[in-house]
């Protein structure tokens, strides 16, 4: 590679959805160029999981460039897909967009495959069952913002749409 040169990194394969992890609904990121799974301090405490410290002190860099340090996972996770289990060892760490990030450990350990055209993916149970999920891309989710906050970013400049939707009942419009 010449100096100046960049190399060029395709992004990788992501795909999220909302999974039950232990008894609590959890946004759920599966994310092929991460090696190993991890989820959220604020996620951990609302699934009641115990907390093992592990034999050695992890430093994960994150896409954006921030570290994080974590010596604590959570073993034997149970992430729930029609009805079927699938166990998961998740890490402690400081991420907020997520309650749990699935990585390549994970999926290779469920056989787990990610289309990247049709946003899918396809698990594999232990007994060679397979099973599909019509995820989305996280990058296409709307931010919500709340009625609270809207004004203040208004008053920073930026751009308001207001609206007002009106749900009625459709079998009264017919009549």
């Amino acid at each position: 590679m010449k100096a100046g040169e960049e190399e060029s990194e395709e992004p990788h394969t992501v795909v999220s959805g909302m999974f039950v992890v232990n008894t609590l609904t959890t946004k759920v990121l599966f994310d092929a160029g991460a090696k190993h799974s991890f989820i959220n301090a604020v996620t951990t405490k609302q699934i009641a999981c115990d907390l093992d410290k592990m034999d050695i002190q992890l430093c994960v860099t994150t896409p954006i460039g921030s570290m994080h340090q974590s010596e604590l996972i959570a073993r034997n996770c149970s992430v729930t897909f029609h009805e079927k289990m699938f166990l998961a060892d998740l890490i402690l760490l400081g991420i907020q967009e997520y309650d749990v990030i699935l990585g390549m450990n994970w999926l290779a350990k469920y056989r787990l495959t990610i289309d990247c055209q049709q946003k899918t993916l396809v698990f594999v149970t232990p007994e060679g069952e397979s099973l599909v999920y019509k995820g989305k891309h996280p990058n296409y989710t709307i931010p919500l913002i709340s009625a609270a906050k809207a004004p203040k970013l208004v008053g920073k400049g930026c751009t308001a749409f207001p609206c007002a939707i009106d749900i009625t009942n459709t079998l009264e419009m017919r009549h």
